[in-house]
């Protein structure tokens, strides 16, 4: 039987969970996976939560709320973490991940408590991390390719996911269709109905909504080597293996006065996607969809957050072309991953140095991430 987590962060009470429990007896997946709900509370989570949390049991599922108090026992012997990881943050879902981890989950889900289970079978359709994958791969002359182009929206308008380079959009492209060769699958990324998980200027230049694919036959695609597109953390399911890389970053310090948001699961999938290449992994995006019901955002703030980062981030791809890894394992290519980057953005032109010393603290963070991941085998 499969083990499978799904991890929220939520200042709600999680109710989408009853939708994916229905969605599993409905497509009869009892005696096919074991499926542990797990919540990561946090100073602004209800108390109700815990009550329904721990009323999720049933013959292949249970629910774990890992509060407060939990957490602070978790990280008695990793004081390092316990330090770096702030309070009232979507970070605090990095316990999750180790908890998940610890208990032997093989496949952790991330979701957000505003992405709701859709018709698709989602048990079967992230079932396929860790199987092997032979389907459409595309490759892009640019080495990047937007996956909201498989979708139809309403209006109808070409949009980006969130995080898309900027300096990547609105360039012509084109893509090479091939079948994959055999490769195990480390990520599945599905994608959204409702409202699109896009950046806050997008949804500044008016509403939209996703319809779901432009090819009702459409079926999951992979990334080539050497092509990338960002994923994030809601409706998003990773292999255990890639744990080390899945390390959400924490951000929010200052650059020059500017604080930077919103880009730490981008940077992640960056990061995760060098490093699957290397190892000749596959990241597939596609189904199963989620209703994305989007909590109330204030746009304006979103898009304050992102303005510095869609600065960093043209500048980190650039950066990220030039490493070239060489260790053998996920946790061993991270650490080389880190090092190498650093080295270039310090040793570089293109970063002032407040962006500097910026990075210089988030690769801290990453190692000491790596040591915890390390200390749990």
């Amino acid at each position: 039987m499969k083990k499978i987590a799904c991890i929220v962060t939520t200042i709600n009470i999680p109710t989408l969970f009853d939708g994916y429990i229905a969605n599993m007896q409905k497509n009869r997946h009892e005696n096919d996976v074991y499926i542990g709900f797990i919540v990561v509370a946090d100073k602004k989570t209800p108390v109700e939560c815990r009550a329904y949390v721990n009323s999720l049991q049933g013959a292949n599922y249970k629910g774990f709320y890992l509060d407060l108090e939990w957490q602070k026992n978790f990280l008695l012997p990793f004081g390092s973490l316990d330090k770096l990881l702030p309070y009232n943050s979507m970070q605090r879902r990095n316990l999750g991940l180790l908890f998940a981890y610890r208990e032997g989950y093989e496949i952790l889900i991330h979701l957000d408590d505003d992405n709701f289970s859709t018709e698709d079978d989602w048990v079967k359709h992230f079932s396929l991390v860790g199987g092997v994958y032979s389907g459409w791969e595309v490759s892009s002359n640019t080495s990047w390719y937007n996956v909201c182009d498989l979708l139809k929206f309403e209006p109808s308008r070409r949009i980006y996911p969130r995080g898309y380079p900027h300096s990547k959009r609105w360039i012509e492209e084109k893509h090479v269709w091939q079948e994959s060769n055999p490769k195990r699958v480390v990520v599945n990324a599905g994608l959204w109905l409702e409202s699109p998980d896009v950046d806050g200027l997008t949804h500044c230049d008016g509403p939209v909504e996703s319809l779901g694919f432009k090819e009702k036959d459409q079926k999951q695609i992979a990334l080539a080597r050497g092509t990338y597109c960002p994923f994030n953390t809601q409706n998003t399911a990773l292999h255990r293996d890639t744990l080390p890389t899945m390390y959400c970053i924490v951000m929010g310090k200052k650059i020059a006065g500017i604080c930077v948001e919103r880009y730490d699961d981008i940077w992640m999938s960056y990061f995760t996607k060098k490093t699957a290449d290397h190892l000749n992994d596959l990241i597939v995006f596609g189904r199963p969809f989620s209703a994305h019901k989007r909590n109330s955002h204030n746009f304006i703030n979103d898009m304050r957050g992102e303005a510095d980062g869609i600065v960093l981030t043209n500048k980190l791809i650039d950066s990220l072309e030039q490493v070239q890894l060489e260790a053998g394992n996920y946790a061993d290519c991270y650490r080389e991953l880190a090092l190498r980057l650093n080295e270039i953005i310090q040793g570089g032109k293109a970063y002032s140095q407040p962006e500097k010393e910026y990075f210089r603290d988030l690769f801290d963070g990453i190692n000491i991430w790596l040591n915890v991941c390390k200390e749990l085998g």
